[in-house]
């Protein structure tokens, strides 16, 4: 199944932007951004919910790490 050639050159005028040299630092950027965003969705933010489920009612008394808590919590 072919493109229609509207799609086509859309894609070469595209390409053709992002060849060019001088928007290589504004790309970087854009690419930063959108990689911090698929991290923070991905990583983040499953952990601040599983961490706000074990530890939502504060009475964790443990500051040094979450390892030693996991028992405490998992009774609960």
């Amino acid at each position: 199944m072919a493109a229609p050639p509207q799609l086509r050159a859309l894609l070469v005028a595209v390409n053709a932007l992002l060849r060019k040299r001088r928007y290589h630092a504004a790309l970087a950027v854009l690419k930063g951004f959108r990689n911090g965003a698929v991290y923070g969705a991905k990583i983040r933010a499953p952990h601040a919910l599983v961490m706000t489920f074990l530890f939502r009612n504060g009475r964790s008394t443990c500051t040094c790490c979450h390892v030693s808590c996991l028992p405490w919590a998992a009774w609960l």
